[in-house]
């Protein structure tokens, strides 16, 4: 019986152990994290934030958006910035098209891969609204009443509908001469699915 409660004891205080450790490295990582943008924000960070720029293309299953991406890098691993974007969604069936705008704000996080900072992986985290500001199309149709040709619009959406858009851009980044890079991924959003391409400085 002795052995048995020794057995429970020592088990409970190896898990007590066990459970305190991964507070604490929980509390040790939240730590850095926050100490990260700290230093990112404070007065000798801002002397080294730098600005980035990209241009790229996306393309889908029957749509197409170009953006322009304008931030700042805070650090090595992040910027945060604004992205404005234009995009073509091809309805085939009707035949027709919905043409938006798209304004976001976004993060982005590098892991580099070796000293040269010539490849990196990168994650672009981004949240906006898409405002549809044209929409074509329609099926053309003479009414019997009237004798005069229409279009009957069999597209849901119309200029001013707003969409909430959030998406998640992650691929690898490769520097091609002195500070301009190519970047390449899948693009994965709410209003979007495909792959982008483009180019930064």
């Amino acid at each position: 019986m002795k052995k048995t409660v020794l057995l429970l004891l020592s088990c409970l205080m190896t898990l007590s152990a066990m459970g305190q450790t991964a507070s604490d490295e929980d509390y040790y990582l939240a730590d850095y994290l926050v100490d990260e943008w700290t230093q990112a924000f404070s007065a000798e960070g801002r002397q080294q934030w730098k600005p980035e720029v990209t241009a790229r293309v996306k393309l889908g299953i029957y749509s197409g958006v170009e953006t322009l991406t304008g931030g700042v890098r805070v650090d090595s691993k992040r910027t945060l910035g604004l992205m404005l974007g234009h995009g073509t969604n091809f309805i085939d069936a009707v035949p027709g098209s919905v043409h938006h705008l798209e304004t976001a704000a976004y993060m982005r996080r590098y892991v580099h891969l070796g000293k040269r900072d010539i490849f990196a992986l990168y994650s672009d985290v981004f949240m906006g609204a898409a405002w549809v500001y044209k929409v074509t199309g329609g099926i053309a149709w003479t009414n019997p009443e009237t004798g005069v040709e229409e279009k009957r619009a069999l597209i849901p959406q119309k200029p001013g509908d707003v969409h909430f858009m959030v998406g998640w851009e992650p691929g690898i980044r490769v520097r091609i001469y002195r500070n301009f890079h190519i970047f390449l991924g899948p693009t994965i959003s709410n209003t979007f699915l495909g792959a982008h391409l483009g180019l930064g400085i």
